[in-house]
């Protein structure tokens, strides 16, 4: 054998192999009814999931919207994972809202919700799938009503887990993205049911004070405004794509050139890929929630598990961030587009 190569194959023999990172687990948690925004944020976990980077274990319907979770089983089975776990919302709480695309893409698109997919109440869930976890390995993202979290809280130890809910929060999540409302404040001084705080907002106040884990917040209106996707989305054909169909039935017939907020799919961005280098962090203060839903954010005194973003690092990003998000909800399943 030549000397030189002698030394290279050595010389290999010393490189270390890069080990690929084990997927997040993670659970999506969505109202899926009153706002598209939810449409692409499943998508973009989708693609996330394809490429490796979570593993989507399952998605929790915080609404009583009927035609949420087919939708959501029809976008599941686009990507190939008809089978995975969907539940409604647990509990009494909770509010019905219209959608103007839940049932068009269900409708549109294969699902079998309705005929044979196993039922499930979210708090039986999360339960199940947090017990079976890893400790401090499981990410939740809610980019609905906080209904369910409320109600996974106060869930008692049961034959699922001995643990109490609050418990087994704290044995296996390892962090939650919360998407709302405005910060650092929402001034609006009305009693409008919207967003995700003022909807169901004795749930949010006990998740606020409770939740034994990080949560980060992320905020919406100019910051989510900022970074609108849509005018791509909507030129895939809808008979093709359910995001498309999702975003199309959204804007109505003036479709063309549309965008719409990026408010959830910049909760799962910051849930899956964190908020460096793009987002700027806010870790001192806490979160604090009226009777109304309303949030304030305060200084003092500090709540070591809250922490907030709602602006850029640098704000010149927004184009960009606001493409990649676009991209991410329109990647083609890992197995190709399903065949007509």
């Amino acid at each position: 054998m030549k000397p030189w190569l002698l030394w290279l194959l050595t010389g290999l023999a010393f490189v270390p192999i890069q080990a690929k990172p084990t997927p997040q687990p993670l659970i999506f948690d969505t109202d899926m009814d009153s706002d598209v925004d939810d449409v692409a944020a499943l998508c973009q976990l989708h693609a996330m999931a394809d490429a490796g980077e979570i593993d989507l274990l399952g998605v929790a319907i915080s609404g009583r919207q009927e035609w949420s979770a087919p939708c959501v089983d029809a976008i599941n089975t686009f990507y190939g994972r008809p089978d995975l776990p969907i539940a409604l919302v647990s509990g009494t709480r909770g509010i019905h809202q219209p959608s103007r695309f839940a049932r068009q893409i269900a409708e549109a698109f294969p699902q079998d919700y309705q005929q044979k997919h196993a039922k499930f109440h979210a708090v039986e869930l999360y339960r199940s799938l947090l017990s079976k976890a890893a400790d401090k390995s499981v990410i939740i993202v809610s980019v609905g009503d906080m209904t369910n979290l409320a109600a996974l809280l106060s869930s008692p130890a049961d034959g699922i887990s001995p643990l109490t809910g609050k418990d087994l929060i704290s044995a296996k999540v390892k962090n939650y993205t919360c998407m709302g409302s405005r910060y650092p404040a929402d001034e609006d001084p009305g009693k409008g049911r919207w967003g995700n705080f003022r909807t169901d907002p004795v749930s949010t106040k006990e998740v606020t004070q409770s939740w034994p884990t990080l949560i980060t917040f992320t905020g919406g209106g100019k910051f989510a405004e900022s970074m609108a996707i849509g005018k791509k989305i909507t030129e895939l054909d809808p008979a093709v794509w359910p995001v498309s169909l999702g975003y199309r039935s959204y804007f109505g017939k003036q479709w063309q050139g549309k965008t719409r907020h990026t408010a959830d799919s910049i909760a799962v961005l910051v849930a899956v890929r964190g908020v460096e280098p793009h987002f700027k962090l806010e870790t001192e203060g806490f979160n604090i929630i009226d009777d109304v839903g309303r949030n304030r954010w305060v200084k003092e005194p500090n709540q070591p598990n809250h922490q907030y973003t709602s602006a850029l690092n640098n704000p010149r990003e927004a184009s960009k961030l606001a493409a990649l998000m676009e991209e991410l909800a329109m990647q083609t399943p890992k197995n190709g587009l399903p065949m007509p």
